[in-house]
């Protein structure tokens, strides 16, 4: 879902984590009525996000073609603007949203090949296709995406769910302002849609999960509009917080994505999404991740989430990440005194620190770190010779399955203009999920790492 601040989000939508409460597995999506539903039924309280028409919908209304129904009112605040060039009936932003739907199949479901959403039948328009609903939605939310009610199969949600999408109807710049209402069409679409497609792959994923990726497909259908870089943004500044959390991170996580689709392929996105469904437990993001890079190459998750975080400290550079050379500079999390004693240093899980070196002298500098047994771990000394955009990095990596004794070496200190320590806990381990706090029980918070270095003389 796409929305101004994370409360506004996380509230509107009633983003589920894979497990619900009591442990009850629950999609990330909460299903809900469509616009033209009747209001709530007894017992079921208010939506504050939903979108309800209060009138019928236009008399030629729903506008469809071979995947997409577009609906709409032709009264009150609803009702998008009606004018109609080629006088058919059909108002000319109602074929507008049709054509851009169109353009993001052919993204999505053509090139990319992730399989085609799943079929709701005779609801909406009665043919099949993916409905979309334009409505007043305001200045807080874009467009969302929800599963439809009454899929359930004896009292249990499917894991294959059918969906609808709403999307605002004229996105205007006094509600929108500072962004330009033809990409906030585009970049939505594409950003709800693969939710569509999220859902009839598996609809019990993860929050994080569902967003990164979606996130990370808007850049896929429209990379020259760039929208998701106000999400990196944010996310270079929220670095104590792990890369598996539920809040505001998610939608800047999509640098986890492309660093995957950069050295993968972008396949890889759809083959995590398309094996989700098989991993256990169920819905816990991590494994579907593991599946698919284990099937893709020699690594895991962590080994993987290790080489990501090296190629994070100097990402300017290009190394890495498709076009992260439009990104800020991560910020560093203090400095490691060379020839000190062992410093302590307390990382969540999937998290990781950046931390300065100053070696001016000497052959070379050696780092190396203690990591408690269990704890999947990861070390790096990045070195970078030139600017931040147009140097090159030099880097030795170390990664611990199981936790242990790291040990990274830089020669020739001096010819970089910046040096970097990588200290990463790349634990994901967890036990089972917590219906309070509405995420997974991670084994690793606070974990102590024991980092210290020298210069080689």
């Amino acid at each position: 879902m796409r929305g101004r601040l994370a409360t506004v989000v996380f509230a509107a939508f009633a983003l589920l984590p894979a497990a619900a409460a009591a442990n009850t597995p629950a999609p990330f999506v909460k299903p809900r009525p469509r616009p033209t539903e009747a209001l709530e039924r007894p017992g079921e309280g208010i939506i504050p996000s939903r979108n309800s028409y209060s009138v019928p919908e236009a008399p030629d209304s729903p506008a469809c073609d071979a995947n997409f129904c577009v609906h709409w009112v032709d009264q009150g605040l609803d009702a998008p603007s009606l004018k109609d060039t080629d006088g058919d009936g059909v108002p000319d932003y109602v074929e507008r949203v049709l054509a851009v739907a169109e353009h993001v199949h052919y993204v999505e479901n053509g090139k990319l090949g992730w399989q085609e959403p799943l079929s709701d039948g005779t609801i909406g328009s009665g043919h099949g296709e993916t409905d979309i609903y334009l409505s007043e939605i305001g200045g807080e939310l874009f467009g969302y995406a929800a599963p439809d009610r009454d899929q359930a199969v004896n009292g249990r949600q499917p894991r294959h769910l059918h969906g609808y999408l709403v999307l605002d109807n004229d996105y205007s710049a006094f509600e929108f302002p500072h962004t330009e209402p033809g990409h906030d069409l585009k970049v939505t679409l594409a950003h709800e849609y693969n939710h569509i497609l999220q859902f009839g792959y598996d609809a019990y994923e993860d929050p994080w999960f569902a967003e990164s990726s979606a996130v990370w497909m808007e850049d896929q259908v429209y990379n020259g509009i760039d929208d998701y870089l106000r999400y990196v943004g944010r996310w270079v500044k929220l670095w104590e917080t792990p890369l598996t959390a539920n809040t505001i991170k998610e939608y800047g996580t999509a640098v986890w994505n492309q660093w995957l689709a950069r050295h993968y392929g972008r396949a890889i996105i759809r083959e995590t999404w398309a094996g989700a469904a098989s991993t256990q437990p169920d819905g816990f993001a991590v494994a579907a991740y593991e599946k698919a890079i284990h099937a893709d190459g020699p690594s895991s998750f962590g080994h993987d989430l290790t080489r990501f975080a090296a190629d994070v400290a100097e990402w300017r550079t290009g190394i890495g990440f498709r076009e992260s050379y439009l990104y800020p500079d991560m910020p560093r999390q203090g400095t490691l005194v060379l020839g000190a004693p062992p410093a302590t240093r307390r990382l969540d899980h999937t998290t990781f620190r950046l931390i300065r070196v100053h070696a001016p002298t000497g052959s070379a500098v050696e780092v190396t770190m203690e990591a408690p047994e269990g704890v999947d771990a990861g070390l790096a000394l990045v070195g970078r010779i030139g600017s931040e955009r147009h140097g090159r990095t030099v880097k030795t990596v170390d990664y611990a399955p199981g936790g242990g004794k790291l040990s990274v070496t830089l020669s020739d200190p001096r010819r970089f203009q910046r040096i970097t320590v990588v200290v990463v806990n790349a634990d994901a381990s967890a036990a089972g999920y917590s219906a309070r706090h509405l995420d997974w029980r991670y084994l690793t918070e606070e974990t102590p790492f024991r980092v210290s270095g020298r210069i080689v003389r």
